[in-house]
């Protein structure tokens, strides 16, 4: 531990950050349909198996989906089993900002990536989520920990860049900012001569470029066994279509383009103005500053992936974003430690920088979830707490989870029915007493299926019964 600070102060903050995320893990809350979806492979697949692509319109590195399905073996496919993968996750990215936080001697302000990681509300979310967001934060952070401490080609880079897109694919965008960094780094040495490069770096250049080979042929294999499905698939591209980054051309793409920048340190900071614009100032001070590979590490991530997005290639939502944190952390970090170095003196850092940073861990506003853990679904009671006599008609929206709590989940698939049920409500025989199911109401398409059904109940002379959810609905009918 650096001198520069108390260790009572890392201690506090840690077990505070990891009580939270075991708070809300422990709560066990229902799974929503990706998480449903993933399951149904998980359970449904040999371990071989999840070395090809997914079905329902799921995709995951395998060797993370090897995890998961470990954890489910061993202990049963329950959400919390399911789920600790991605705490592990969260676990990784703690220790990867410590660890870059001690290699770029911030001092005091190595606690800030760690306070911006347990406070933000999408890392709390996907820390106990089976959808595998959380190792990309993770594994993104102790590459980019590693690279700052070890920047030299060698054979741990050539074990870690065979294996890390095969546990996150977009790992694959970090080891590319590995490699391009280190790369320039050689290239822009100021102690190097100017008419040629000294002989070991021009090996270093040629064992990069080495690795670098080795690195794309490990992907091309996974790209063949796993990533061409996903992103041939027209439906995953038609529902990703608008977080691709557009051409800078006619008003209504720069529009476009300026919401998905403006996303990116929204994820990173939080939803207040203030929030992102301490944001983005501290960590754009941290990089333009001073020149340093380093610094070019940490931002290279979220430029590759913007180009990589402008090609249609990966979606900029903010889910699949998590693994561009460190940097922008970091970097804030870094702007925030410059800052108080050269401005110290004044009472406008000396007071108005902390409080800034204060407001901003703030804003979050995740403290309420020590006492109310997040919850995003009713699936579970949905489809486990029907009245007897009623025959299920579900939506579509509720097949993934009816299918994973009544017939893999081990808590809930001995005592229930394992048959399919109907999904149209004109299908049915009458007379007769029918329970219709929707979930995921967030969405006007199913809420106004809800009413169409409703409707059409009534005017058969149904008696209809609503039993309303958090974001779900059980709609009972008597038509006798």
């Amino acid at each position: 531990m650096p001198k520069e600070y108390p260790k009572y102060a890392f201690y506090l903050l840690i077990v505070a950050g990891f009580s939270l995320w075991v708070i809300n893990w422990w709560a066990g809350r229902p799974l929503f349909i990706d998480e449903a979806n993933v399951a149904r492979n998980l359970y449904d697949r040999s371990f071989s198996g999840l070395f090809r692509p997914l079905d329902h319109q799921q995709y995951a590195a395998p060797l993370y989906l090897v995890m998961a399905k470990a954890c489910g073996e061993l202990l049963g496919y329950g959400e919390l089993a399911l789920r600790l993968p991605a705490m592990l996750g969260g676990g990784l990215a703690a220790l990867g900002l410590w660890l870059a936080g001690r290699t770029l001697k911030l001092g005091w302000w190595a606690l800030l990536p760690l306070a911006l990681l347990f406070v933000n509300p999408y890392v709390l979310r996907y820390v106990g989520e089976i959808k595998p967001y959380a190792i990309d934060l993770g594994l993104a952070s102790l590459l980019i920990a590693f690279a700052l401490k070890n920047p030299q080609p060698d054979g741990k880079w050539l074990l870690i860049g065979l294996l890390a897109p095969w546990v996150s694919l977009p790992a694959t965008f970090v080891l590319a900012a590995v490699g391009i960094s280190s790369f320039l780094r050689v290239l822009i040495n100021p102690s190097a001569p100017r008419a040629e490069l000294p002989q070991h770096n021009r090996r270093s250049v040629l064992k990069w470029i080495g690795l670098a080979v080795i690195w794309l042929f490990s992907f091309a294999v996974l790209y063949t066994l796993v990533i061409q499905a996903s992103i041939g698939n027209q439906y995953l591209h038609h529902y990703h279509g608008r977080y691709f980054f557009p051409p800078l051309s006619g008003e209504a793409n720069l529009l476009k383009a300026l919401g998905l920048l403006y996303s990116l340190p929204k994820l990173a900071f939080g939803f207040t103005g203030l929030a992102i614009v301490v944001g983005i100032l501290l960590a754009g001070l941290g990089l333009f500053k001073k020149y340093s590979d380093q610094k070019l590490l940490l931002f290279l991530p979220l430029l590759i992936v913007t180009i990589a997005s402008y090609f249609t290639l990966y979606s900029l939502i903010p889910r699949l974003l998590l693994f561009t944190l460190p940097g922008w952390w970091l970097l804030a970090a870094i702007g925030s430690k410059e800052l108080w170095e050269d401005y110290s003196g004044s009472p406008v850092i000396k007071y108005g920088l902390p409080l800034s940073w204060v407001f901003v861990l703030g804003s979050t506003n995740v403290a309420r979830h020590f006492l109310q853990p997040m919850t995003f679904s009713d699936s579970r009671d949905l489809v486990t707490q029907i009245s007897e006599g009623y025959v299920p008609v579900i939506h579509r929206s509720v097949q993934p989870a009816w299918d994973y709590y009544r017939r893999i989940h081990p808590a809930f698939k001995d005592g229930l029915e394992e048959e399919v049920p109907a999904t149209e409500i004109e299908q049915q025989t009458f007379p007769g007493k029918y329970v219709l199911l929707y979930t995921v109401l967030t969405q006007q398409s199913i809420r106004d299926r809800l009413e169409t059904d409703r409707i059409w109940a009534t005017e058969r002379g149904c008696k209809v019964r609503t039993e309303a959810m958090y974001r779900a609905a059980a709609v009972y009918l008597d038509c006798e």
